[in-house]
């Protein structure tokens, strides 16, 4: 019939074929374009939440907030705001070994203004690292005492922190943004709009341990004996260290001191219940003195370092009633060490 054209099977099969094809090289394309607009929109969600974090100043990192408008923050964080302060012009750094070094009390007996960075349960890696960060924003700093234990006597493959560091927060600017932008958190962000939930902490740092010891018992002399005789003196150094003994944390505490010396620096070695104490003659105590030796060695090339050596055996580390721990003193032993620090500033 005129005008009719008939429908040839073969080609409608091949024109649904091609449809097909189509939609199924299409629907990967959608698929992927769906993906990447997903994570676009995750990105920008992020990197906003980041810059919103940012300008909270949550640790005072940037000086937009002081330490006294921080939220509720742990230690580590915590400190970079006081390190940051200008108030002082001295610092503590350390462990909890050197937390009852009371600034008020070493204000009193030098004329300087210090503040505590002591963090509990850090090593010496933790503590260079707070060091650097001070001296890098106190240019004219007059103090630092470093407290000193047996984390400072490990090779380099031994330094490891025990508990995590943030240490891009105590690094340059640019770290510090790099890092919040790899740690951001919806808990960070809300905890940093989070007013009513101040930090309790002194402006100088310093907070006092005394109230835990003595919430777990540790104001009874016979439970603190317990504890104390429990442990039996050591003879082999833990962890192990090679000979020839060389310890990286004093190699670069005295890079430090090479590089800031209109800074005097005390070197503090806690104290140490007997019980701590290496066994004379073991390789323990040989491993002690030449970290000992090491760190004596600093003092003699630098003029601006004084040694203060509480670790040794000495009537006050063999009373048990100066002790809440081994390595954990009382106030009635800061007392004394704080005096000894002053003096060997007056030198």
């Amino acid at each position: 019939m005129a005008g009719f054209t008939s429908l040839d099977p073969s080609s409608m099969h091949l024109g649904m074929q091609s449809e097909t094809a189509i939609q199924n090289e299409s629907s990967p394309r959608a698929s992927w374009a769906t993906v990447f607009h997903f994570l676009g929109a995750a990105l920008v969600f992020y990197t906003l939440a980041v810059v919103a974090i940012a300008v909270s100043d949550p640790y005072g990192r940037l000086g937009v907030r002081t330490g006294s408008q921080l939220p509720n923050l742990s230690e580590r964080p915590l400190k970079v705001s006081r390190a940051l302060d200008q108030n002082f012009d001295s610092a503590i750094v350390g462990n909890s070994a050197s937390i009852p070094m009371q600034p008020e009390v070493l204000d009193r007996l030098t004329d300087l203004k210090f503040v505590s960075l002591s963090i509990s349960g850090s090593g010496a890696p933790a503590a260079l690292k707070t060091a650097q960060f001070f001296l890098d924003h106190h240019p004219a700093a007059k103090t630092l005492i470093v407290g000193m234990d047996d984390s400072w006597c490990r090779t380099a493959s031994g330094m490891a922190e025990g508990v995590p560091f943030p240490f891009w927060l105590y690094d340059t600017v640019p770290a510090y943004f790099f890092g919040l932008f790899t740690n951001a958190s919806l808990d960070m962000l809300r905890e940093s709009y989070l007013l009513e939930a101040r930090n309790g902490f002194r402006a100088d740092g310093y907070h006092p341990y005394d109230e835990i010891f003595n919430e777990h018992g540790f104001n009874d002399i016979e439970v603190v004996l317990k504890r104390l005789n429990r442990a039996k003196r050591p003879t082999q150094p833990i962890p192990p260290v090679p000979f020839p003994y060389i310890f990286e944390p004093p190699i670069l505490l005295e890079r430090l001191i090479a590089e800031t010396p209109s800074t005097t620096f005390v070197l503090f070695w806690t104290p140490r219940y007997i019980t701590l104490l290496p066994i004379p003659d073991t390789p323990a105590e040989a491993v002690d003195k030449a970290c000992k030796k090491q760190v004596a060695e600093i003092a003699r090339q630098h003029s601006n370092v004084r040694i203060v050596d509480w670790s040794e055996d000495r009537p006050e580390n063999r009373d048990p009633e100066n002790f809440y721990e081994a390595n954990h003193y009382r106030d009635r032993l800061a007392i004394k060490i704080e005096a000894d620090i002053a003096n060997a500033l007056k030198d």
